[in-house]
Order: C-alpha cells, then structure tokens, then sequence
C-alpha cells in the first residue's frame, strides 16, 4: 500500500508517519510526506497513493480543495482528512472521503481507518476489470452499467433519491447543474441549509455505489458556481449512440434496411422507462416518436418484400411501447393472413377492437374493419 501524508505542518506529518510505520509496517509498501500542496499534486500522478491523509487548515489551499483536485487527478484515490476541527466533516464526506480523524491523533481510532483502508482497497482490487474498451451508461429502461465487452452491471443504490440524481445528472449531459436547482426538485419542502446537508448525503451515496460497481465516473462539486456535474468524456450512453445511429441513416446508401433493422432491434426499451421521472418524459416522448417512425419503416419494407414473420416481430414490439399504435394493426393482419394463421387474425382482431374502444372509446380504424369484414366473407368464417 502507498500512502501520501500532506500537512503543513512537519511534526504532524513526522507522528503519523511514525504511527503508521510502526503499527502497519507489513501492509505499507512506502510513505511520502508534503509539507506544500503544489508539491504532493505534482508528486501525485506519478506516485499514485492508494489513500492520501490529508490536513484541511493549510495555508496554501484548503484540504477540502486539494481532496477535489486530488479526485479530479484519479477518483480512486482513497482519502482521509485529519484536522484539528470537526465542523468540516459534512464537507469531507461530501467530497468522498473515507475517514475523518481527529487530532491530536488516538491508536485506536488510526487502528479503525487503517482497517476501513484495506478494506476497500482489497474490494477494489477484486473488482479490478480491464477498461481498455470504453465504459458505457445504459439508459433505456433502466439503468446499469457495461465495463468494455464485459457483463451489464446493475448498481445497488442506497436510497432511490440517489438513484434518480444520478439519472438527472445523466439526463444533462455533462451539464453544471446548480445545487439550488437539486434542492428544489429533490427536497422543497425543507430548508435550504437541511437541504444542502441532505443533498450531500446524496451525492456521496451516489459516489460510493460507483466505486463499488467499479465504473470510473467523477461527480465534480464547482464551489465557485455551486454546482454538481457528471462528467462523462469517457463513458458512452446507449440512448445517445442509438440516436447517433439514426442521424447518419441513408437510403442512397447500400446496406440501407441492415442499418434500420439495427436501429429497430436495438432499441431495448424507453429511456429510464422503468422509472417515473417527470423530467425524463419529454425526452422518453421525443425518443419513443423516433423509434416509431423507423419501425413503420421497416413495417412498410417487410410488407414490400413479403417478410411476414420479421413484419410480426416489428408491429408486436410496437405494440409493447406504445398500445395504441392501431394504425398498425392492419399489416399484422396481413402478415398474419399470408402465413395462413387463422385462429391469430381472429384473436389480434377482437383483442385490439376491445382495446380501442376501452382504451380511447374509438372503434379501430376503418380500413382494418374493412378489411377484416371482407376478409370473413372470403373464408366464411
């Protein structure tokens, strides 16, 4: 284990060092102390400690500073503050620390740090994956995380406000959205001192879930705009990629109808669909009417073609994500008619005859019925 002490003052970081060493010399690998902030950070990079100790009363910069500049560096440095004060521990765990000692430093209580320490490094370790392939956020019906071609990861979130900052952080996009703001969406009705403390606890819910899933997301804190923002230079977002997929669709291209079959099947299932967020509805909306338009597309293809079976497929999944396409209900029939398959059009026509008259009291639409009656005189059924 490589550990950094950095405090301005010598004698400080002299007993701790001598603590450390004398106590836990097996699990240290070496000991670097920093009386000057702009040293440690240079020193930072190349030696990467395993967890920084780290003083908040310096002249330099403030502890609480550095630890940003520190995550900012490598967010899985671990980070323990030691000061002389305590009324800046909301503060520390705010900013992802995993210990707050108290000086004059006590054995015991160093003996509890040094334990949490190893702890989370070894939890770490063992979730060591290989992220040479890019990261990726899956955002469509509900969230999870993709370690390069590794399995999807599902995040256990400790409470569901963590849970949907952390998709309204998504939602912005790499956005600074102000503290102000998360309070009035999060916690109205209290406030705006309890509110800060309760957004806190939140955001370090949020950055503890992360690291135990083992995806490298930062959550950056701007104290000078009083705002949060997830930064997301290296991680994909599935909803962004399809949309992306969509945008560089051509027909005068060869391959046209592969590309908009992969632009169909891919589409997984409404963005954070399983969640009822009423700030992600525009967006859902907006995504849902995209997927639709391409998937009578590829309706209208398969009816060109005479693929019935993959026809079938499309019209029913359009039918799971949105119920009242009944302008759709036509082709199925056909589809349904040219394989032969009796019992189904007769099934599929009295379920969704049923269903538009109870969902939106409107009979279905009138060539369907058209259809469907002149279709019974065919067969005398």
């Amino acid at each position: 284990m490589k550990i950094m002490l950095i405090d301005d003052e010598r004698l400080a970081n002299m007993q701790l060092e001598m603590m450390l060493k004398q106590n836990y010399i097996d699990s240290i690998d070496e000991v670097r102390a920093f009386q000057l902030v702009s040293e440690a950070l240079e020193e930072i990079s190349s030696f990467v400690p395993d967890v920084v100790f780290l003083d908040i009363h310096m002249p330099e910069m403030s502890g609480l500073e550095v630890a940003e500049r520190i995550h900012q560096i490598n967010p899985q440095i671990e980070i323990v503050f030691v000061t002389a004060h305590d009324q800046f521990a909301l503060q520390a765990f705010e900013l992802n620390a995993l210990d707050y000692l108290l000086k004059p430093l006590m054995l015991n209580r160093l003996e509890k740090t040094f334990s949490r320490i190893k702890n989370r490094i070894n939890n770490s370790s063992s979730k060591l994956v290989n992220h040479s392939d890019k990261q990726k956020i899956l955002c469509m019906n509900t969230i999870r995380f993709q370690l390069g071609s590794g399995d999807q990861i599902y995040p256990k979130w400790r409470t569901a406000k963590a849970q949907e900052l952390f998709a309204y952080l998504i939602h912005r996009r790499g956005e600074y959205v102000s503290k102000d703001k998360i309070i009035n969406m999060f916690t109205p009705e209290i406030d705006k001192k309890r509110g800060l403390t309760q957004l806190y606890t939140i955001v370090y819910q949020i950055r503890r879930c992360l690291k135990e899933t083992g995806i490298e997301l930062f959550i950056e804190n701007n104290s000078i705009q009083e705002s949060y923002c997830l930064k997301l230079e290296d991680t994909s977002l599935d909803f962004v990629e399809w949309e992306q997929k969509v945008k560089q669709l051509n027909k005068n291209i060869s391959g046209f109808y592969e590309q908009l079959e992969d632009i169909v099947f891919s589409y997984e299932g409404h963005y954070m669909g399983e969640y009822d967020y009423v700030w992600a509805d525009s967006e859902r909306e907006r995504l849902l009417q995209l997927w639709l338009l391409h998937a009578k597309m590829l309706v209208e293809h398969y009816e060109f073609t005479k693929e019935w079976t993959k026809l079938i497929k499309v019209v029913e999944k359009q039918f799971l994500f949105n119920p009242y396409e009944y302008n759709q209900v036509l082709p199925l029939l056909i589809a349904f008619s040219n394989l032969g398959q009796v019992d189904k059009i007769k099934h599929y026509y009295a379920r969704y005859k049923k269903e538009c008259y109870e969902e939106l009291e409107l009979p279905l639409p009138d060539e369907v019925v058209a259809w469907y009656e002149n279709w019974e005189k065919i067969h005398l059924v």
